[in-house]
């Protein structure tokens, strides 16, 4: 016993320095990763971009991260990191766009790297024997796959790497003519007069470089990011820069439902120059007049959104990011008008092209006044930009304008906003999106009409034939009229003007909480009538099926194919109206409608409740039908009561 006591008083340290010996082993497996990751940041730079102080590694491939944005402003001096996209986050990224990657040599006897200039195709030549890369952005702006281009620059389906060692140096190009981005034929195409084409980048990859620390190290980066961008010829934008989730969480995707909130950002360009010019569509400072009447900035938000008036700001932003607040006495504006505003260099002409719809909410922003005319003219820059930022929440109201479900429309008349001649141009106008689910068809008559469009129809989404009374709600359940939890909206759509009818911003997202988990929903639900113009009939039935043949893809994925400001339709040929269907092909090219540019497929027929053609053939309420009816039932009585007569006669006999 005593032996025994002994051994274990022995075996407990041991124990004990074993697992104090195993916990220091593992915290140390645990802690080294962490250790190595910072070891970029120590220098100025991420571990995404591999960068490595001292001599070149000869065997490590490099990479290349090209990420393409729409922009107002040339921008700063780029360092390769993808710390710079932090500078960047709030700008647009551009979907589409073709760029291609060649190694280059100086062009000429006795030129070195030094007379290269990367717009300058007279300093350079393709180097002999090298490939030339190709790769298009995807919906978050981002080339990270490199493919072998054809002669036109276009990618092949070969994958290509860039080599390792040292010696190779690069120019990247941006493909316009081949870029899809710019098809004529993509219902999303950019205008190609409104951006400038990015500007050529020479460099070495791996790209030779020194820290930031204060040693200035120098070594290498293996995995170089560049960020060219299309600088907007226009001096007016708008754009999105956050949406956030019913709880006030912020969303790591442009994606909206109803419920959430978007952050919106107008910006016009002013310039500060030494000797500005009349009529040259550039407003400088010198140039304000202090009376309200420089700039004036109108905002259109269609039924699916509700701006907040109480979250509008307005500041100054100079070039090194420096910003200057603007208080209520240095603008006017309006947030209650909902007609569409004069211009400013042309009052009998408005501001907007007029839309089908009354359902439309106008915001007008006028500046400057004194106050913040001097406020504008003290920021020291050659160029600065005007921002007005708000909130808005999204509805589940639908989409009233038809123009992309989650959509707004901005438009910029200042007063150098003229031609050579002085005479006005038309304000500048700009659109943004969400991505967003949205449902988009048709609310016609019949042939007899000649399949006119029937304003003021309204529709619901249900779940199935047996619950036609409880309605698809913003978190994706189904409630009766009332009867939703608080914050939660019941989903609506109606017809506008011409007969379109859109839902939007609809529920088809899971609920995981990262946007690489988060995947489209397989739905299937159904479309019911729930209000009909006066005159005219109701359907009476459900219509099936909607669902999206984008299930199973997740909120990254879709993004990332589509854009940020996607619209993702449902599978149209699931949606059967029967025999109330209304064939596109038979529309008149006056009622034909459209959707996000393009074409709607589905239309859904109506009829007169004078009419005695309609699908569901119910007796009429009045005319020859009744007479017929009331002819047949007379008959039949008559019969009853006749051979009833003969009974109870011969019962009496």
């Amino acid at each position: 016993m005593h032996m025994q006591r002994d051994n274990e008083g022995i075996r407990l340290p041991k124990l004990l320095g074993l697992a104090v010996a195993g916990a220091t082993l593992l915290a140390g497996m645990v802690v080294l990763p962490v250790t190595q990751a910072s070891a970029d940041e120590d220098y100025g730079f991420t571990s995404e971009d591999q960068f490595v102080p001292g001599a070149l590694d000869e065997t490590k491939v490099p990479q290349l991260t090209v990420t393409k944005y729409l922009s107002m402003t040339e921008g700063f001096a780029p360092t390769g990191s993808a710390a710079d996209g932090n500078k960047l986050k709030n700008l647009t990224p551009a979907q589409g766009i073709l760029f291609n990657v060649q190694e280059v040599q100086p062009k000429g006897e006795g030129k070195t790297l030094a007379d290269i200039k990367a717009d300058d195709p007279e300093t350079w030549e393709a180097k002999s024997g090298t490939t030339k890369f190709a790769g298009v952005t995807n919906g978050q702006g981002v080339i990270d796959t490199w493919y072998q281009g054809d002669g036109n620059g276009k990618p092949t389906s070969t994958v290509a790497t860039f080599p390792a060692g040292k010696g190779h140096y690069y120019i990247l190009s941006e493909n316009t003519a081949n870029s899809p981005a710019f098809d004529s034929s993509n219902p999303n195409k950019l205008d190609q007069n409104k951006y400038k084409t990015a500007a050529n980048s020479f460099f070495g990859l791996p790209y030779a470089t020194n820290g930031t620390d204060a040693n200035q190290t120098r070594g290498f980066v293996y995995h170089l990011h560049l960020y060219p961008k299309n600088v907007t010829k226009q001096s007016f934008t708008k754009t999105v820069q956050s949406v956030q989730d019913a709880n006030g969480n912020p969303k790591n995707q442009i994606t909206a439902v109803a419920g959430d909130t978007i952050t919106y950002k107008l910006s016009q360009k002013l310039y500060n120059e030494s000797s500005p010019k009349q009529n040259d569509g550039k407003l400088d400072v010198k140039e304000l007049k202090g009376e309200g009447k420089d700039v004036r900035i109108a905002d259109r938000m269609s039924s699916s959104l509700q701006g907040n008036p109480d979250s509008v700001q307005a500041d100054i932003r100079d070039t090194t990011g420096k910003v200057v607040n603007l208080t209520a006495d240095d603008f006017a504006k309006d947030v209650n008008t909902n007609k569409n505003p004069a211009r400013l260099n042309d009052a009998t002409k408005n501001m907007f092209a007029d839309v089908p719809t009354s359902d439309v909410t106008y915001w007008v922003f006028d500046f400057f006044t004194a106050s913040g005319a001097s406020k504008a003219q003290g920021v020291g820059t050659s160029e600065m930009e005007l921002e007005v930022t708000y909130t808005a929440k999204v509805t589940a109201n639908g989409d009233s304008t038809g123009t992309g479900g989650v959509v707004n429309d901005a438009a910029s008349d200042y007063s150098e906003n003229k031609n050579d001649d002085g005479t006005p141009k038309d304000p500048e106008q700009d659109h943004t999106n969400v991505t967003n689910a949205a449902i988009a068809f048709g609310s016609v008559q019949n042939a007899n009409t000649s399949f006119a469009a029937l304003p003021g129809t309204e529709y619901r989404l249900v779940q199935n034939a047996d619950s036609i009374d409880k309605y698809l709600a913003s978190d994706g359940q189904f409630y009766a009229e009332g009867a939703a939890p608080a914050g939660v909206q019941l989903y609506k759509a109606t017809a506008n003007n011409k007969g379109l009818v859109t839902f939007a911003a609809l529920p088809i997202f899971g609920d995981e909480a990262r946007a690489a988990d988060k995947t489209v929903k397989n739905v299937n639900w159904q479309l019911v009538e729930t209000k009909t113009p006066e005159n005219w009939r109701n359907p009476g039935i459900p219509f099936q099926t909607i669902t999206f043949a984008d299930a199973g893809k997740t909120e990254t994925q879709i993004v990332q194919e589509y854009g940020r400001n996607a619209t993702i339709q449902p599978d149209y040929t699931k949606l059967n109206f029967g025999k109330f269907d209304a064939p596109a092909e038979q529309i008149p090219a006056g009622t034909k409608m459209t959707f996000n540019n393009q074409a709607v497929s589905k239309y859904l027929a109506h009829y007169k409740t004078t009419e005695g053609d309609s699908p569901l053939a119910l007796p009429l309420t009045g005319g020859r039908g009744i007479v017929l009816l009331l002819i047949v039932g007379a008959l039949i009585m008559g019969g009853a009561l006749y051979a009833r007569s003969r009974r109870n006669n011969a019962a009496r006999a």
